[in-house]
C-alpha cells in the first residue's frame, strides 16, 4: 500500500514549473511496469481534498494498492478559508484493512504465514511485523502465494487474476459524479479536478442568464464509474467538455470506457487555470 500525491503542472518535463494543467490523467491511470491495480482520486475542491487525503490512506491499506490523489498546481496553492465543520472531520475514520491478530497467526494449521494467500477478493490478510509466524519472503519478481519467486504459468495466471479482483471491489467505493444544476439543462458541461469552481460559476451565470445548464463533475476516476457517469451523460441533451489540457483526456477516458463521445470540448493549456469568463467566451464562441 503506497499513497502518491500528485499536483500537476505543464510538460514536458519541467515545462512550466510555476504553472498548472491538467495533463497527467492518463498518465497516471496506465504508466507501469506490466498491468497492476491502482486506485485514482481527483478532488476538486479544499473540502474535497481534505477527504481525498485520510479516504486515500484507507483505501491504499484496504486495497493494498497504490492510490494516487490527482491534483493541480492551482488547486495545491489555492487559498480560502473553510469552517471546520466544513470539512467533514467527523467522517474522519482509519482503515488498516485485513489484519491477522496473534491468535489467528497461532493457529496457522501448517505453522506458515501466506503473505499473498489467494482469497475471494483478491485482497490477503496482513500480518503485524513481531509476531514469529509473520515472517516471509517478498520478491520483486512474481511470486507464490507464500512469496517465493516462481515463473510457472499456472500460478502467474491465478495471481494476475487475484490482483486485478481488487478493483472490482473498490469500484463499489468509488463516489459517482456531482451533478450540479437542472435535471433537464439544454447543455451540461463535463469536468474534473480543479476544473470544479470555474465550471460551477459559469453554470450560474448561464441559468441566470435564462439558459439552462448544468455541469457533471467527476472526482473518483479509477476504477472508472462508468455506469454512473453513463447514466448522467446519456441523459443530457448537449454535452461540453472543459479541461485543463489540450486533448481532453477524460473526454477520451469517457469515449473508451462508455462509448460516449463529447465532441464539443472547451480547452485550456496555457499554464494559466480555467476562468468562468474563459469557459463562457470559449462557449458562446
Amino acid at each position: 500500500p503506497v499513497v502518491i500525491y500528485e499536483a500537476q503542472r505543464p510538460g514536458p518535463s519541467t515545462g512550466m514549473a510555476t504553472r498548472t494543467e491538467q495533463g497527467d490523467l492518463l498518465f497516471v491511470l496506465h504508466a507501469s511496469q506490466g498491468e497492476f491495480p491502482r486506485i485514482v482520486l481527483a478532488p476538486g475542491t479544499i473540502e474535497q481534498a481534505f477527504e481525498a487525503g485520510w479516504r486515500a490512506f484507507n483505501l491504499a491499506e484496504r486495497y493494498q494498492c497504490p492510490v494516487i490523489v490527482l491534483s493541480d498546481h492551482f488547486l495545491a496553492t489555492s487559498l480560502r478559508d473553510v469552517r471546520q465543520e466544513d470539512l467533514g472531520m467527523d467522517r474522519v475514520t482509519i482503515d488498516r484493512g485485513k489484519l491477522l491478530t496473534g491468535a489467528e497467526l497461532d493457529a496457522l494449521a501448517d505453522g506458515e504465514y501466506r503473505r499473498y494467500a489467494f482469497t475471494e477478493d483478491g485482497i490477503s490478510p496482513r500480518a503485524i511485523p513481531g509476531h514469529p509466524r509473520a515472517v516471509y519472503p517478498v520478491m520483486s519478481d512474481e511470486h507464490d502465494d507464500a512469496g517465493h519467486i516462481t515463473e510457472d504459468p499456472v500460478n502467474r495466471r491465478l495471481m494476475m487474476e487475484k490482483r486485478m479482483r481488487k478493483l472490482a471491489s473498490a469500484l463499489k467505493e468509488m463516489r459517482p459524479p456531482v451533478l450540479y444544476g437542472p435535471e433537464d439543462a439544454e447543455v451540461t458541461f463535463v469536468g474534473w479536478g480543479s476544473t470544479y469552481g470555474p465550471l460551477r460559476e459559469a453554470v450560474d451565470r448561464l441559468n441566470a442568464e435564462g439558459l439552462r445548464a448544468s455541469m457533471v463533475h467527476i472526482v473518483d476516476i479509477w476504477p472508472f464509474p462508468a455506469e454512473a457517469v453513463a447514466g448522467l451523460l446519456r441523459k443530457a441533451r448537449r454535452l461540453v467538455a472543459v479541461e485543463n489540457n489540450y486533448s481532453g483526456q477524460m473526454a477520451e477516458l469517457i469515449r473508451m470506457k462508455t462509448g460516449i463521445e463529447i465532441k464539443e470540448r472547451i480547452l485550456k493549456y496555457d499554464g494559466r487555470p480555467l476562468s468562468p469568463e474563459f469557459i463562457l467566451r470559449e462557449f458562446r464562441g
